[in-house]
C-alpha cells in the first residue's frame, strides 16, 4: 500500500490527525481507493482547519466518520443501479 503524506503549515495537529484518520481506516480495510481516500481526508481535515479546528482527535475522528458515511452512501447508489434513496 502507497502512504500519501499530507502537511497544513498552518496547524500541526492536522498532519498528525490525518496520519491517525490513515491509518485507522487502513487498519480496518476500509480504504478501496488510496488516492481517493486520501483527497477525501486531506479536504475534510483542511475544511476542519480552516474553520478552527485544532484538536488533532477530533479532527481524525469527525474525518473517519465522514468517509467511513461516504463510503457507505457509495455502496447505497451502487446497490440502487446509480440511484440514491429517495428521502436523503
Amino acid at each position: 500500500m502507497t502512504h500519501i503524506i499530507f502537511s497544513d503549515y498552518r496547524n500541526p495537529a492536522a498532519e498528525q490527525a490525518y496520519e491517525i484518520a490513515w491509518d485507522f481506516l487502513a487498519r480496518t480495510g476500509a480504504i478501496r481507493d488510496e488516492f481517493q481516500a486520501c483527497v477525501f481526508l486531506a479536504q475534510r481535515i483542511t475544511m476542519m482547519v480552516e474553520q478552527g479546528e485544532t484538536n488533532r482527535i477530533r479532527m481524525a475522528n469527525r474525518a473517519i466518520s465522514l468517509y467511513q458515511r461516504y463510503v457507505a452512501e457509495s455502496d447505497d447508489v451502487i446497490r440502487s443501479g446509480g440511484r440514491r434513496a429517495e428521502g436523503r
